[in-house]
């Protein structure tokens, strides 16, 4: 076989795979490229056609999805409500079911694909990705903020900090503290992963530990309560698994006690992480002032008969915070929730389609605050209604009690493999508080939402394999 044939082939075997259609659109939108270079995100969306035309010819993997029949029956409500509303957007709620069935099949989908040391290795790779590349890119916004403490104004966008809120490169706190809180998590799974078996060295331990304070840094500087209410989620939600872990015959005293201890996890940790995110922003902000004065003092002095003089149009006071410019804890989302009633309201059933919200809430209510509602249950339930909104949340009790039967059944094959699985679910967990405070759940074409399904995906993997398995 000549070398052609083999490039041809490797073309091929790339471009048959789903796993690396899966780490180049993750990649994609992690840096956002579908809005950098739409044209890029066409080519993704072609590619993404042939596979789903090859995985329900060839090689049949689609049918192998569990509860596909729920699946099924969102999708069909889904196109139900485009088709109800067709003369409003049609080919824009087209294009958003499109993406759901990429969620659903392809990244929600990959427990269905392969053997699962496959699917594990493909995580290891992901995970190292985005942990890695979102530490440089926090290194890189941070460098940026010691040089410009103040801000730098670029095209017409805010870097290193906007509006009293760390953003480095990525011009938007919110966005950014999801990046920082994606990261961490990422490396706690990885190092989980890695420890179980056996390849986690030394210098590895010495990178994750880099990693886990340079995007811990980043969160809190960004001053995301959201993001932050991510981490508190998914720390406590592990500190309760561990002290309820072995807790199978019912004892009242015990269970009285553990859920005490529980309580009191919860608020050691709610209360550690607040008082660290204070004494981060505090000692950055000092350091970045007294710099700052330090630079506003050398070029400010003159010399004028050997004594020294300062100008006086030099402010000695400024300083950098990292809080809220906006003082309201709700960044104007029970407004917007209040306005998300209202749609629902005038179409309660089968909803008005995601990409009718902005035009239907012009029509019915003079208007929105905002272009989405700041909430991923409310967005579903307000673009397809009751009904999808059922369905879905029959899907995610459903996938919620396999997580758990899984967990607690095969408690030992669980602890062997690093507890990998409750880390997801505590991600999963973490990930659905975050969502109500975000559009971030399901309908919106963004990294945090894909890599959502994506390690549900990774979770129902763990789980499919311990039960065939049956704990051996």
């Amino acid at each position: 076989m000549n070398t052609k044939t083999i490039k041809q082939n490797a073309v091929c075997r790339f471009f048959n795979s789903t796993t690396a259609f899966r780490l180049v659109f993750i990649s994609s939108l992690f840096f956002a490229i579908d809005k950098i270079f739409p044209p890029l995100l066409w080519a993704v969306m072609l590619w993404s056609v042939y596979l789903f035309c090859r995985e329900l010819i060839k090689t049949q993997h689609l049918g192998k999805i569990r509860f596909r029949r729920v699946l099924y029956l969102f999708m069909g409500a889904a196109l139900l409500t485009v088709i109800i509303h067709s003369r409003d957007n049609f080919f824009g709620n087209l294009y958003v079911l499109y993406w759901l069935l990429l969620c659903f099949f392809f990244f929600y989908g990959l427990h269905a694909e392969h053997d699962h040391e496959h699917r594990k290795h493909e995580a290891v790779v992901l995970l190292d990705f985005i942990s890695g590349m979102t530490t440089l890119i926090m290194i890189i916004g941070l460098v940026l903020l010691a040089i410009f403490p103040k801000g730098l104004h670029l095209s017409g966008y805010d870097f290193a900090i906007h509006e009293n809120r760390f953003v480095g490169i990525i011009p938007n706190a919110n966005a950014l503290a999801f990046y920082a809180v994606m990261a961490l998590v990422a490396t706690h799974i990885l190092w989980k992963m890695k420890k179980s078996e056996g390849v986690l060295r030394k210098k590895t331990r010495i990178f994750y530990i880099g990693y886990a304070v340079i995007n811990m840094i980043s969160l809190f500087l960004s001053d995301s309560n959201a993001s932050l209410l991510f981490i508190m989620t998914y720390c406590s939600f592990l500190a309760a698994y561990f002290i309820f872990n072995g807790f199978r015959k019912f004892e009242l005293l015990s269970f009285i006690l553990r859920i005490i201890a529980t309580l009191l996890a919860c608020l050691v940790t709610v209360l550690l992480v607040f008082y660290m995110r204070s004494l981060t922003q505090s000692c950055v902000s000092l350091m970045l002032t007294n710099g700052e004065s330090k630079t506003q003092i050398s070029n400010s002095v003159t010399t004028n008969n050997g004594s020294v003089q300062i100008k006086d149009d030099v402010d000695l006071n400024t300083s950098t915070t990292f809080k809220h410019e906006n003082k309201n804890i709700d960044s104007g989302r029970f407004v917007i929730w209040k306005q998300a009633l209202g749609l629902f309201e005038k179409f309660p059933i089968l909803g008005v389609g995601k990409d009718n919200i902005v035009s239907y809430g012009k029509i019915y209510l003079g208007g929105l605050k905002y272009d989405d509602f700041h909430n991923g249950l409310l967005t579903i339930i307000i673009s397809f209604g009751l009904v999808g909104f059922t369905i879905f949340m029959v899907l995610a009790i459903t996938v919620a009690k396999t997580f758990f039967k899984a967990v607690f059944n095969y408690t030992d094959k669980c602890t062997h493999d690093g507890s990998v699985l409750v880390l997801i679910i505590a991600f999963c967990a973490a990930y659905s508080v975050y969502s109500m405070f975000e559009i971030a759940l399901l309908l919106d074409l963004s990294y945090r939402v894909f890599i959502f399904w994506y390690m549900i995906g990774l979770g129902l993997s763990y789980a499919t394999h311990y039960e065939r398995r049956g704990g051996q």
